[in-house]
This record gives C-alpha cells, sequence and structure tokens, in this order.
C-alpha cells in the first residue's frame, strides 16, 4: 500500500495549477473535485488536499489518512490517535509551521540529513503556496525542517526514524514495476507561461540569478517601468509585463509577446545565454560502460564527465577529489547512489545514466542534456 501511495503521488510531478487571464497561479486544479467532502476546496490552497486525493486513490488508505484540506485539521487528526511522531515516517505526511498549519507533503526517503519528498501547492523554491507537484529535498532539522510528521496505519508496517517505532536510521519507498527507466513525463506548463532555455526556467513563478539578470537588463534597456522595488530572483508580474514591452520592442506580437523569453529575443537581451553547459547521454553511457575497465582519472569525455561528476559531488555523493573527468568505478558507484536516490533499485540503478536520472540531476545542476 505504501509504494502504490507513494508512486500515485510522484506519478503527478510536473502537474501545474491553472491561471487567471492576467497569468496569476490561481489554486485551480483537478484534485480538490475528485475527493468526496473537498469539492469545496476548489481554487484554495491545496497541499493538503493533494495528499487526500492520493489516500482515495489507494485502496484501502481512505480510512487511515485525514480527509482534509486544512494541514492544522489533518496535524490534530494524527496527535488524536496517538500517530504523530518528531521523526521522518516512510510514505508519512511532514508538515511545516509552527504548528504544522502551513504546508503538508510526503516522505518518499529519508536519511540522516535530509527528507526526500512529493509535495503538491508548492514551487522549486518549497514555497508553501506554489504552482505545483515537485518532488523536493528538505533538512530533516534546523530551518526549513517539518514541525512533525504523521504515522500512517500501514497494513506492511511502520518504518520511522523514531526510536519508539523502530528507529530505522535511513530508508525509501520501492518503485513498483519498473525495470527500466521510465521515459520523462512532458512538462504540461503551457510554454507562454514558463519556459527551460539551457535547463534554466524563465516565466512567472521561475528563480534564480538568471531571473534577476533578465530584469537587469530590461532595466539597462530602458524596460523596468513595472517594477516597484526592482529586479530579483523571482519571476514575478512585473518581469512578465517589462519583458512584453521587450519583446513588442523588438516586433514581436500576439503569443509571440506574452512576456515570457524565448531564446532568440533572451539572446538578443543577454548576448550570451546562462547555463550553458551541455552533456551527451550517448557519451556518457559509453564513458560509464568503459571507463571502470581504466583507473580513474582516465578521460574519456573528460569535460562531459565532470559536469555529472561535479554535480554528483554537489549531491554529497562522490568526493570532490574524484571529480576529474573521467567516469571511473567511483564515479559509476556515485551515480549507482543517484539512482537510488530517484527511487530506482537493482538492475535500474547499475551506475549506468538512463534520461531520466540524467535529465533530473541536470535540472537540479543546471546543464543541458542531448542524446
Amino acid at each position: 500500500m505504501r509504494d502504490e501511495f507513494v508512486a500515485l503521488l510522484t506519478s503527478q510531478e510536473g502537474y501545474h495549477e491553472g491561471r487567471d487571464p492576467d497569468g496569476t497561479w490561481n489554486n485551480h486544479q483537478k484534485y480538490s473535485p475528485a475527493v468526496p467532502s473537498l469539492e469545496w476546496s476548489q481554487d484554495q490552497a491545496w497541499c493538503a488536499t493533494f495528499t487526500a486525493w492520493g489516500a482515495t486513490q489507494t485502496e484501502g488508505m481512505a480510512d487511515r489518512w485525514p480527509i482534509t484540506a486544512s494541514c492544522w485539521s489533518a496535524v490534530q487528526w494524527w496527535k488524536e490517535r496517538g500517530r504523530f511522531t518528531e521523526y521522518p515516517v516512510l510514505g508519512g505526511p511532514f508538515y511545516m509551521g509552527k504548528s504544522g498549519q502551513d504546508h503538508v507533503g510526503v516522505v518518499t526517503a529519508y536519511d540522516g540529513q535530509w527528507i526526500y519528498t512529493v509535495e503538491g501547492n508548492t514551487n522549486s523554491g518549497g514555497s508553501p503556496q506554489g504552482d505545483g507537484v515537485y518532488v523536493r529535498q528538505r533538512p530533516r532539522r534546523g530551518p526549513g525542517s517539518p514541525y512533525g510528521y504523521g504515522v500512517p496505519d500501514y497494513p506492511e508496517g511502520t518504518i520511522s526514524a523514531d526510536p519508539a517505532l523502530g528507529g530505522v536510521p535511513a530508508a525509501r519507498v520501492g518503485v513498483p514495476k519498473a525495470p527500466a527507466e521510465p521515459a520523462p513525463t512532458p512538462d504540461p506548463t503551457p510554454a507562454r507561461y514558463q519556459v527551460s532555455i539551457n535547463s534554466l526556467p524563465y516565466g512567472y513563478g521561475a528563480q534564480g540569478d538568471q531571473v534577476t539578470a533578465v530584469g537587469r537588463a530590461l532595466v539597462a534597456a530602458g524596460y523596468g517601468g513595472h517594477y516597484q522595488e526592482g529586479p530579483g530572483p523571482t519571476w514575478t508580474d512585473a518581469d512578465t509585463e517589462n519583458y512584453a514591452e521587450y519583446q513588442h520592442s523588438l516586433g514581436y506580437s500576439g503569443t509571440d509577446a506574452d512576456g515570457v523569453p524565448g531564446e532568440a529575443s533572451l539572446r538578443q537581451l543577454l548576448g550570451n545565454l546562462p547555463g550553458g553547459r551541455t552533456v551527451s547521454l550517448s557519451h556518457l553511457t559509453a564513458a560509464a560502460r568503459t571507463d571502470p575497465g581504466a583507473a580513474q582519472g582516465h578521460q574519456t569525455y573528460g569535460s562531459e564527465a565532470q559536469i555529472v561528476e561535479q554535480a554528483l559531488a554537489d549531491e554529497g555523493l562522490l568526493q570532490q577529489r574524484w571529480v576529474d573527468g573521467s567516469f571511473g568505478t567511483r564515479t559509476v558507484s556515485a551515480y549507482a547512489a543517484w539512482q537510488r536516490r530517484c527511487g530506482y533499485s537493482g538492475a535500474a540503478a547499475d551506475g549506468i545514466p538512463g534520461r531520466a536520472t540524467l535529465e533530473r540531476l541536470a535540472s537540479a545542476h543546471q546543464f543541458t542534456v542531448t542524446d
């Protein structure tokens, strides 16, 4: 039951709520109408509704999970049943805020430092009021860590770091029926709202230094009139309006001047596009199959392998001294650990890059994957 529940929620990664005509995210989504008794919650914050939807869609779970749109009410539901803990619970909900009232998601894995989650109504920055379903990583302790966790009554038993519940130090939900990496799920976000250029997002809700760079370039070009406080790292309505004016100045119109960058207009604004690092899936696959036969340091595809190795090192899976441009035995082992972190196991976690895991690594570390 636990694996099926988590697999269902994870399958929703990339789903986005609707937008108003002005492009503002509006909390209109498919989950509220699908949960009996929660139809009224449409157009409201929906993180709790998302988890309730998953419970009602998983056989036998509806009575084991709080069917509510309120995080605070859900916390009380768990506490009233004596099923609430300060330790991660595999397949259980985590709650954010001083009393758990701000946000909820589900734990898909945990270790000594982190929980790995699937969450609705969040974004790439982990906001409790976001735009879609995301797979995220959050700290177990300190700033940004959860208030606590619910303990579902799974028939297969509880897996938790709580010493009173078994004290399992690290765990990960299995991936049912996954003999090989699946094809990546297309991002359903309409292109006019948000795009990815060189693995960097642009458009409403996008975050990062690349957003600030666009804003500053718009101001320098004379198209910063809608900013009240100046450019920042989060793409807002002001960025969209300023960019639309810039597009009109280039002769674009209609949906081509919707305020979301295209590669041509962005290159014209910035000169050089950020995030232009590229790796070839076929090159890396070949390197991972041949380099382990040689000593670490044998550079079959040096610069491409080094990009991936640095990403693995940043994930804490490879020592920095082995970021050497090879895909030797240590790199293969580190990549296998990354595959397991992504939910794969057995033969599907063999350390040979597949498109799904490589694109997920690329998205997190700002490089591009080609064939």
